[in-house]
C-alpha cells in the first residue's frame, strides 16, 4: 500500500510538471505561423477583429513621420504643397500595402517581427529625407532620390518575402493568385532599383520629375493587390478589419490637427490669454472636432460590396492628404489674425504719437518700443536682421530734432519710416511664429516689398485653404453615397450627399474674393475665416438628422404602400 501511494506520489507530480510546461506552451512565438484558422472546416483564414499592437504601432511610425516632415517644410507656395502631397503619397502607399498584407496574413511569429522591423526601419528612412525633399531632381537632393527609392525597394521586397510565405500555407489554387502579387511585387522592386540608376546628374536632361513613376507604381501595385482579391474567395478585404485600419489611421491624421492647436497656444498665448486668441484658438478647436465628427459619422457599419470597398479605401489617400492641409491652413490662418491684431495696436501707437494730444518725442519712441516690446518676438527665430533694422529706426526717431512732420517742417517719423517700422516689426512676427515666405523670395529689403512678399503668401494660403475644404466636403458626400447603399437610406444618401456638394461649392466660392484685395484682407483678418469650415461642417451635420427622419418616414410609408422595402435590408456585393 506504501508503495502503491509512492507511485501515485511520483505519477501526480509528472502530471504537475506537465501542466506547468503545458501552460507556458502557448506563451511561445513560433518561428512562422500559418494564415490559416484551422479550427474551421475547410480552414480559412485567421481574422483580427481588431487592430493588433504591431499594427498600432506602425501607425504610430507613420503619423511621426508626418508630423516631422510637416515640422521641417513650410507650405508656403504651389511647388511647396506639391512636395508635402508627393511626401504624403510615398509613406501612405508604403503604410497602404504593408497593411493589405497584415490584414489578411499577418500572425504574430517570429518571422513576422523581423519582417515588421524592417518595414518600421524604412519608415525611419523616409523620415531622414523629408527635410530636403523637393519636386525636382537637382543635384544638391540626388541623395535623397536615392534613399526613396532604395527604401521602396526593401519594403516591395519584404513584402515580397512575406506574401511568398503566406503563399505556401495556402491551398494551390488560392496559392497561385497569391503568388502572382508575389512575382509582381518582386519585379516592381525591380523597377525601384532600376531608378535608382535613373537619378543621377543627367537626370535633369531626362525630366527632373523622373520621380513621378513612382507613382505609377503605386497605382499598379495597389490595383494587382485588390484584383487578385476578387478572384477567388477567401483571401478579400470584406472579413478583415481594413475599414478598423482605416478609421485608426484617419482619427490619428485628424488628431495631429491637435499638435497644430497647441503650436498655435504655444505661439499666441505666450504673455496671457485675451480675448482674441480664446476666439482664434476655439475656432481651430472647433473645426478640428467637427472634421473628427463628420468623418466618424459616415464610417461603415457593415459590410461593403467588393467594388464599394477598394473605392473607399483609395479615396482615403485624398482624404488624408485634404485634412493636413486643411490643418496646417487653420495654423496659418489663426497665427496671421494674431499678427494682424497686434499690428493694428502699433499702427495706432504709431499715429498717436502724431495726433492731436502729441506726447512728447522720447515719450512716443519709448511707447512704440514698449509695444514692440510687449509682443514678445523672438527675434532669434531668423528675425536678427529685422532686430536690428529696428532698434536702427527707434534709435534715429529719438536722436532726431523733430518727430512729427508738419505743413512746414519735415519730421522723423514720416510715412516711409512708419511703414519701415511696420514692415520690420511683420516680419520678425511672421518669422518668431516659424512662418516665412518661400526660399529664394526672402531677400527684400524694402518694407513694402517685405509686406507684399507676405501678402502674396497668405493670398495662397487662402487659395489652397478654401479649395482644400471644399474637397473635403466633396470626400465626405463620396463617402456618404458608397457607404448608404441600403435602398431604405434612399433619401438620406442624395440628400445628405447633395448638403455637402453643396456646401463644397460654397467653400469654392469664397475663393472669388482674391479679385477684390480691400474685401479679401477684411476677410482674412476677421476671426470668422476660422469659423467658416465649422459652420459648414455643422450644417451639414445638423441636416442629416432631418434626412435621417425623413428616410425613415420615408421607409414606412414605403412599406405602407406595399412596395416591398425592408428596413433591414442586406446591402448588395457590389
Amino acid at each position: 500500500m506504501a508503495r502503491q501511494l509512492f507511485l501515485l506520489f511520483r505519477h501526480s507530480r509528472s502530471a504537475a510538471r506537465r501542466s506547468r510546461f503545458d501552460r507556458y506552451i502557448p506563451c511561445r512565438i513560433p518561428l512562422i505561423e500559418s494564415p490559416l484558422d484551422k479550427t474551421d472546416n475547410p480552414p480559412r483564414l485567421y481574422r483580427q477583429a481588431d487592430a493588433t499592437p504591431i499594427e498600432l504601432f506602425f501607425d504610430l511610425f507613420f503619423v511621426a513621420n508626418l508630423s516631422t516632415f510637416t515640422a521641417s517644410n513650410d507650405i508656403n507656395s504651389l511647388e511647396a504643397l506639391w512636395s508635402y502631397v508627393c511626401f504624403l503619397g510615398i509613406i501612405w502607399f508604403t503604410w497602404l500595402q504593408v497593411t493589405l498584407f497584415d490584414i489578411r496574413f499577418a500572425r504574430d511569429s517570429v518571422f513576422e517581427r523581423v519582417c515588421k522591423a524592417v518595414q518600421l526601419a524604412t519608415m525611419v528612412g523616409f523620415a531622414s529625407t523629408g527635410s530636403g525633399f523637393a519636386t525636382r531632381v537637382l543635384p544638391e537632393n540626388l541623395w535623397i532620390f536615392h534613399s526613396l527609392t532604395l527604401l521602396l525597394a526593401i519594403s516591395r521586397l519584404m513584402l515580397t518575402l512575406e506574401y511568398f510565405i503566406a503563399s505556401v500555407y495556402l491551398p494551390s489554387d488560392t496559392a497561385f493568385n497569391l503568388r502572382c502579387v508575389t512575382l509582381f511585387m518582386f519585379l516592381n522592386s525591380l523597377i525601384y532599383i532600376a531608378l535608382y540608376f535613373l537619378f543621377n546628374d543627367r537626370a535633369a536632361s531626362i525630366g527632373s520629375q523622373i520621380w513621378i513613376l513612382w507613382w505609377f507604381q503605386f497605382a499598379a501595385e495597389t490595383f494587382v493587390v485588390m484584383v487578385k482579391t476578387d478572384e477567388l474567395p477567401g483571401i478579400g478585404f470584406e472579413d478583415t478589419h481594413l475599414n478598423v485600419r482605416m478609421g485608426l489611421l484617419t482619427l490619428i491624421i485628424i488628431g495631429d490637427g491637435i499638435i497644430s492647436v497647441t503650436r498655435i497656444v504655444n505661439r499666441t498665448v505666450g504673455n496671457g490669454w485675451t480675448r482674441w486668441s480664446f476666439v482664434h484658438i476655439f475656432g481651430v478647436t472647433i473645426s478640428v472636432y467637427l472634421l473628427w465628427q463628420s468623418y466618424f459619422d459616415i464610417t461603415p457599419t457593415e459590410k461593403l460590396g467588393k467594388l464599394r470597398q477598394k473605392i473607399w479605401t483609395c479615396l482615403h489617400f485624398p482624404l488624408h492628404a485634404v485634412l493636413i492641409l486643411l490643418s496646417e491652413g487653420m495654423q496659418i490662418l489663426a497665427l496671421t489674425l494674431d499678427v494682424s491684431l497686434k499690428l493694428k495696436s502699433l499702427r495706432d501707437i504709431i499715429l498717436s504719437a502724431c495726433g492731436v494730444t502729441r506726447p512728447s518725442a522720447s515719450d512716443a519712441v519709448d511707447s512704440i518700443n514698449k509695444t514692440i516690446t510687449g509682443f514678445g518676438i523672438d527675434f532669434t527665430h531668423g528675425a536678427m536682421e529685422g532686430k536690428y533694422a529696428i532698434q536702427g529706426l527707434l534709435w534715429d526717431l529719438r536722436h532726431q530734432a523733430r518727430l512729427c512732420p508738419s505743413e512746414m517742417e519735415s519730421g522723423s517719423l514720416n510715412i516711409e519710416r512708419s511703414h519701415d517700422i511696420m514692415g520690420n516689426v511683420t516680419v520678425a512676427l511672421f518669422s518668431s511664429m516659424g512662418i516665412t515666405p518661400p526660399d529664394g523670395h526672402t531677400t527684400a529689403k524694402r518694407s513694402d516689398h517685405l509686406l507684399t512678399m507676405y501678402l502674396r503668401m497668405f493670398g495662397f494660403v487662402f487659395l489652397y485653404y478654401f479649395i482644400v475644404a471644399a474637397l473635403a466636403m466633396f470626400m465626405f458626400a463620396a463617402f456618404i453615397f458608397l457607404v448608404n447603399h441600403d435602398p431604405t437610406k434612399r433619401v438620406l444618401r442624395i440628400g445628405a450627399t447633395g448638403t455637402r456638394v453643396v456646401a463644397g461649392f460654397s467653400l469654392l466660392s469664397i475663393i472669388a474674393l482674391v479679385s477684390n484685395f480691400d474685401l479679401a484682407y477684411k476677410y482674412m483678418t476677421n476671426p470668422i475665416i476660422l469659423f467658416t469650415v465649422a459652420l459648414a461642417l455643422l450644417i451639414c451635420l445638423l441636416s442629416d438628422q432631418l434626412w435621417h427622419a425623413l428616410a425613415f418616414y420615408y421607409a414606412g410609408f414605403e412599406a405602407e404602400s406595399g412596395n416591398d422595402i425592408e428596413l433591414d435590408a442586406i446591402p448588395t456585393n457590389t
